[in-house]
């Protein structure tokens, strides 16, 4: 029964090699972390990134695989934490998952953009929000690599990916 258990707690016991107290005790660690104030159990000395985000989600922590996971630091600063990375647990770690930031440009400034799609809408609003002089009613425009460039509207969806370049212009400039 014992090797049951010990296989359904995520360890195998490899052919000729022995279970011994030590080993079942260093497999059997359980650290408690938090993952965006959530309290998240994981079992082990060490995780990956996407280990880690993997419970945080089987444990009700609202977060996806593809958010990028951050651990913060006792100084207040974080480091982020690749997905093949392996982290050695101690309690009481501290781990943020957020999503995505990619880096777009309106009207020749930088966009901070979350996530993986943006409507029209939200890159205006994002674009404003960071200090962009436009208005929510200017027609947006992606520049495209071939030097043409299409209308977005304020539903259409974009999927976002570094340099993507957009133009915003008033509804009446007739440039």
């Amino acid at each position: 029964m014992e090797s049951d258990e010990v296989k359904s707690q995520g360890s195998e016991k490899h052919e000729g090699e022995e279970a011994g107290p030590e080993k079942l005790e260093h497999q059997n660690h359980l650290v408690t972390v938090t993952v965006n104030g959530h309290t998240v159990k994981l079992l082990g000395q060490t995780e990956t990134g996407a280990e880690i985000k993997t419970a945080a989600i089987e444990q009700g922590v609202d977060i996806q695989l593809n958010f990028v996971l951050e651990e913060e630091l006792p100084d207040g600063a974080r480091r982020v934490v690749g997905d093949a990375e392996r982290v050695h647990l101690r309690e009481d770690l501290r781990f943020t998952a957020r999503e995505p930031t990619v880096t777009v440009s309106v009207n020749e400034q930088p966009v901070k953009l979350h996530g993986h799609t943006a409507t029209g809408a939200e890159i205006k609003t994002a674009a404003i929000a960071q200090g962009v002089h436009i208005q929510p009613n200017f027609v947006l425009q992606e520049e495209l690599p071939n030097g043409t460039s299409r209308i977005i509207g304020d539903n259409d969806k974009v999927h976002l990916r570094e340099h993507l370049r957009f133009t915003a212009i008033a509804p009446d400039d007739n440039s």
